[in-house]
């Protein structure tokens, strides 16, 4: 049995590239999904997929030419729960969210599949690409689309003999759930999720949190109250009656805010033990590097804050760091980031994370033999222009594709109605004729304008444009293999772009000489 829900995801005032990364590094969180194991996806690598969402977002623009609007749906988000002990195993939860995913979809729309163990419950959280695989459509988020993914779910559930909700209810919430929620049950999802997207500093933190997501908070005396959005009531951080459920009064929430902030700082330290332990069984083969490193002491401490240390200096520390299964993310601003000025855990992780990222783009970068600003700006670039122009190859042979269907048309059209038009014309445009044969001179006056205004001499044949049409899908089933190829380099050398410059402290929009020459490789 599994409880549904489809969530639109707009974009926020933070803009669309980082609603759509927020909402993915929430599903793919390692610490929910084994440290990635149950992250699967279709038609996009997980690692870029917010990144390859975003491209595809760009080409959709571009073929349609629209404009972006505000609250302009990015994602759409679809949770799947399914009832404690009933599922052999999270892989087992994954192969179910994707075939829900797939059959919602019709294989049209780019998706992953995060399968969080973290609860008592196996669930999955699905990101679905709005704009589909030709960039050309969105998805259709029908008024009873929460219906639709019920329905989907239902049916795999029983061939899989797992039970089936029976009489489900539907609220304003488009769910589905295995019994009614109240108000208070609500609150407690949105303390765990609150949770769940990084640990506030305290419980005062919390409050905070829960007051920007529309709470009323209520102080009297030592007791704190908490009413969320579209309630009438306050309920009170502690058990029983007028309270929350248990485990989500005011001391349980403080010890396990407290639990949560050691975690983070005892994986941060089990994420640099690692990384060393990685560097002694050869990630870096570079042995006198290795060597260095080794001679620096056990004591060294490796630098947290990547934008502090020297490009010299992260050439030489930070290989360790480096894994050679992950991909090129941008770096974080953990300066201007609200979650880490709330969340020191989050933080910790952030500069882990962007030492990390730092040490896979200058391996990258030396790779592909990228040396210095101005070399990695062109290749930059240059990707981009490649791409663009195979796009622009595939827009102008789907234009003509276009074209030729509609010559086909008119062709056949004048072609049938060919033999009553010259008796219309020969009978001096007799109105009973045209009366009895509306449609058909219609067609044929419609016909004949189109092919005027094409300023052919001789019309081609049929098998002509047969033949040309053949031809042209070709190239464009040709020229989207190309691209869709070339996307994950265009993503990785604009993420090393972005990531350089935030290191070296260049404003991306300037393009000064000083800039242009700055080597990746002197500091000075």
């Amino acid at each position: 049995m599994a409880a549904t829900r489809i969530m639109p995801v707009h974009r926020s005032a933070a803009g669309a590239a980082q609603t759509v990364k927020a909402t993915i590094d929430y599903v793919k969180n390692p610490g929910k999904t084994n440290g990635g194991l149950f992250v699967t996806g279709y038609e996009c690598d997980p690692d870029i997929a917010a990144e390859d969402f975003m491209l595809s977002r760009d080409e959709y623009l571009f073929n349609t030419g629209r404009g972006q609007v505000e609250g302009e749906i990015l994602v759409y988000h679809v949770r799947q729960s399914f009832v404690p002990g009933e599922i052999a195993g999270a892989d087992s939860a994954n192969r179910l969210g994707h075939r829900l995913a797939m059959e919602l979809t019709e294989g049209d729309h780019s998706f992953i599949v995060c399968t969080h163990d973290d609860r008592p419950h196996l669930h999955n959280h699905i990101v679905i690409n709005a704009v589909n695989l030709g960039c050309d459509k969105k998805f259709r988020n029908e008024i009873a689309s929460f219906r639709r993914v019920r329905e989907i779910s239902d049916r795999i559930s029983a061939e899989n003999d797992l039970h089936v909700i029976e009489n489900p209810g539907f609220g304003k919430g488009a769910r589905n759930r295995c019994k009614k929620t109240t108000k208070r049950d609500g609150l407690a999802a949105l303390i765990d999720e609150i949770l769940a997207a990084g640990p506030p500093k305290d419980f005062g933190g919390l409050l905070k949190q829960l007051e920007k997501s529309g709470c009323a908070i209520r102080r009297r005396g030592q007791t704190v109250s908490v009413r969320p959005p579209g309630a009438e009531r306050f309920f009170r951080f502690k058990s029983g009656k007028n309270g929350l459920p248990e485990g989500y009064d005011e001391q349980s929430l403080k010890k396990k805010i407290a639990e949560m902030q050691a975690g983070a700082e005892n994986e941060l330290r089990d994420d640099c033990n690692s990384s060393a332990e990685n560097m002694a069984a050869g990630v870096q083969s570079d042995a006198k590097r290795s060597d260095d490193y080794s001679s620096a002491g056990d004591d060294k401490e490796l630098p947290l804050d990547a934008g502090a240390a020297t490009i010299d200096e992260l050439t030489g520390l930070l290989f360790i760091w480096v894994d050679h299964d992950r991909k090129i993310e941008s770096l974080i601003d953990i300066e201007n980031s609200i979650k880490a000025q709330n969340s020191p855990g989050y933080e910790r992780w952030a500069k882990s994370f962007n030492l990390q990222q730092a040490a896979e783009t200058l391996l990258f970068l030396q790779t592909n033999n990228l040396t210095d600003m101005a070399d990695l700006t062109q290749a930059a670039n240059q990707a981009k222009n490649d791409y663009d122009a195979l796009q622009k190859r595939i827009d102008a042979a789907d234009a003509r594709m276009k074209e030729v269907n509609a010559l086909q048309r008119h062709m056949g059209a004048y072609d049938k109605g060919r033999e009553v038009y010259s008796r219309y014309l020969r009978s001096g445009r007799d109105p009973k004729i045209r009366l009895e044969n509306e449609k058909a001179l219609a067609a044929v006056e419609e016909a004949k304008a189109y092919f005027d205004s094409l300023g052919f001499e001789k019309l081609p044949t049929i098998k002509e444009l047969q033949a040309e049409y053949s031809a042209l899908s070709q190239e464009k089933d040709d020229c989207r293999e190309a691209r869709n190829g070339m996307r994950r380099h265009v993503v990785d050398l604009q993420s090393a772009k972005k990531n350089i410059e935030m290191l070296l402290g260049i404003d991306g929009g300037r393009d000064d000489e000083r800039a242009k020459k700055k080597s990746l490789g002197d500091d000075r």
